[in-house]
């Protein structure tokens, strides 16, 4: 819904009121420039059950603020059939700051500010969908429930880089910093989940195979903190209290305590667990990548970004294991991070000495020219492509000719300039047949540059899903 001008008398259905319109407006803070995303709110009917009407666009509520190097959001729940409908999601947080020190363009219209927010914002940390009202992930709430403990706050920061600190009624959090929390929540929940099923297992062990065939099963005793941790998993639906708190930290405790045991127990359930999740995560991450390729309008900016959070799919081009060394280093200068010229996206040291230099373009760019050369099946390079070549070229040869300047770097001490590798990302597979002759040609040509297509990257993941996706055995009969 993007029409939010309603007529006189307009009414909405229950599932028209999960899909609300949006109104940008520019603006300025300060002398900054930026534009206001504001959503649409509706009233229930007081004469027709299931109807609702929508108030008038100036009493729409702000829901984030956009500027060219960070995202202000003001999370509330948007939907309008709970009783929470429009209050804050965090808390005493009422403002929540994605600082990404990019510098983008402007949205004009809510469309592009609705994919700008999905874009730009770090994935797996916050929900990204402006219908269901911004902020964080929902499995970041310990972090802003905790946060929320301190005093006289009530906005929460989230910056690429910086130290964690309080400023005033702010709290400053690196991007880093707030993922390793969502991984380490992840692994306290997959542990207690180990642990229930591995305690459910058990009983049955115990209750039931003890008594058929207590040879081959013999009864495992069971600890009280095991138990103790079932319960309180089973009993959290009965609220947030301070026994339940410190209950809970006993839980954590025991999980942290009885990982080696579980791994004992029942080594096969955790790797199947660990290989599921893997899946999952994997799948998530294609879905990202499949949507983001659908949208014409993002620019490198937004697939650096993608990329950074994503470094898993830049190391899928290298044969031999990469680590990331720096983003947007600089390749001609007094350092890779300093002030100079040839900036270059990604620079990977390979296993070894080598390194290599990733630059990314856009899915859109153009690979091969549209017209033939001389009116025959023979298409040359587009100027983006060889462009492109070009520039990962030139980087090449001032890493190598400022050597000096960057050697004395500590991620470089084991690094160095005799064959740095380069890799093009850009464009889709050409369809056309005789376009497509010409551009698998004109890269494998290319001696000292390894050109790879978006479309290209997304086959690969796809078929590390496949391979990673088990499947399903044959199940021995079972005689009644």
């Amino acid at each position: 819904m993007s029409d939010y001008s309603d007529g006189p008398g307009k009414e909405y259905s229950d599932d028209e009121v999960m899909d609300p319109a949006f109104r940008l407006e520019q603006a300025t803070a300060g002398e900054i420039e930026c534009r206001h995303l504001y959503l649409q709110v509706f009233e229930q009917s007081e004469y027709r059950s299931k109807k609702w009407h929508s108030l008038p666009a100036d009493q729409w509520p702000l829901l984030a603020s956009i500027f060219a190097d960070r995202i202000v959001m003001y999370p509330i729940y948007t939907n309008p059939h709970t009783q929470r409908y429009l209050k804050p999601k965090h808390g005493r947080f009422h403002t929540l700051v994605y600082k990404d020190d990019v510098g983008y363009d402007l949205p004009e219209n809510e469309e592009d500010a609705r994919q700008e927010i999905d874009s730009r914002l770090a994935w797996r940390l916050f929900r990204d969908d402006c219908r269901y009202g911004l902020g964080l992930d929902e499995g970041l709430e310990p972090l802003w429930r905790n946060l929320g403990l301190l005093s006289d706050v009530d906005t929460l920061v989230v910056r690429k880089r910086g130290a964690s600190e309080v400023v005033d009624r702010t709290v400053f959090l690196s991007q880093d910093e707030v993922n390793r929390f969502r991984l380490a929540f992840g692994r306290i929940t997959r542990s207690g989940r180990d642990l229930i099923r591995s305690s459910k297992s058990g009983a049955v062990r115990n209750d039931l195979l003890a008594k058929l065939n207590p040879e081959k099963f013999p009864r495992i005793v069971r600890d009280d903190g095991q138990e103790k941790l079932v319960r309180v998993r089973l009993d959290r639906s009965h609220g947030i209290n301070a026994t339940s708190r410190a209950e809970r930290k006993t839980s954590v405790k025991v999980v942290r305590e009885q990982l080696d045991t579980l791994a004992s127990e029942a080594p096969q359930d955790l790797m199947l667990l660990h290989a599921e999740i893997e899946r999952v995560t994997l799948s998530k991450m294609i879905e990202k990548y499949e949507s983001m390729l659908t949208k014409k309008t993002l620019n490198e900016d937004h697939w650096q970004n993608f990329f950074e959070q994503n470094i898993f799919i830049l190391t899928m081009v290298f044969a031999r294991p990469v680590r990331l060394l720096h983003t947007q280093f600089h390749a001609k200068g007094s350092s890779l991070d300093g002030s100079g010229a040839q900036v270059g996206d990604f620079l990977f040291a390979e296993r070894g000495q080598s390194l290599a230099v990733v630059e990314i373009k856009k899915p859109t760019s153009q690979l091969m020219l549209r017209s033939p050369y001389r009116n025959s099946e023979v298409y040359g390079p587009a100027a983006e492509l060889s462009g492109a070549v070009t520039q990962v070229l030139y980087q090449q040869s001032a890493m190598q000719s400022h050597w000096l300047f960057h050697q004395g770097r500590t991620e470089l001490k084991e690094s160095r300039p005799d064959a740095i590798r380069c890799v093009v990302i850009a464009g889709k597979t050409p369809v056309e047949e005789a376009q497509c002759r010409s551009f698998e040609l004109f890269r494998n040509a290319c001696k000292n540059v390894e050109v790879v297509t978006f479309d290209e990257l997304l086959a690969k993941l796809k078929l590390l899903r496949d391979l990673l996706t088990p499947t399903a055995p044959e199940t021995d009969k079972i005689p009644f």
